[in-house]
């Protein structure tokens, strides 16, 4: 289970999972060593910053609360319009993960950021739309799915084009 602690660029947090209470949540907010930055996603996305730049954002958004819990810090995107996340996109960062420049880790944070993004959108009513969500959800919860391995990025990237599902459960 992940909770999602979001923020505005004001820094107001914003639940978007049901958690205990707000002032309990705004407490733990004020824990994360840092928080992944929907823009710099964004950017990232647009290739105007480097795998390197976003791996440093990502890095300390997520914290393990229990053996089967995390949490992850976002600041949000203030906006009236949304990204949409195209299978580029998804390509992109299975490949960057798979060539080294991101993290197993980095690749769950984006997947968590992604699932719980009013701004990053996808449709899910066409075929690579679906595939899309299947991939993020798949990563975002890699305890009850797949593990994220090399084997298994090469797998979803395969996926994601022929629209076969070839990965094992644990």
């Amino acid at each position: 289970m992940q909770t999602a602690h979001v923020f505005s660029p004001e820094s107001q947090p914003r639940t978007c999972a049901s958690i205990s209470a707000t002032n309990h949540t705004q407490l733990r907010c004020k824990t994360f060593d840092k928080s992944m930055t929907e823009s710099i996603l964004k950017e990232y996305f647009e290739n105007k910053i480097s795998s390197e730049l976003l791996s440093s954002d990502l890095n300390g958004s997520i914290k393990k609360v229990t053996y089967d819990t995390s949490e992850i810090s976002v600041v949000r995107i203030e906006s009236n319009s949304e990204f949409e996340i195209e299978q580029k996109h998804v390509n992109k960062i299975l490949t960057e993960t798979i060539n080294g420049n991101l993290t197993y880790e980095n690749l769950k944070t984006i997947a968590s950021g992604l699932t719980f993004s009013d701004y990053f959108t996808w449709d899910s009513n066409n075929k690579i739309g679906n595939r899309i969500a299947t991939i993020i959800v798949e990563l975002d919860n890699t305890e009850i799915n797949y593990p994220i391995s090399n084997e298994n990025l090469r797998l979803w990237k395969e996926y994601l084009e022929s629209g076969i599902h070839k990965l094992k459960k644990k």
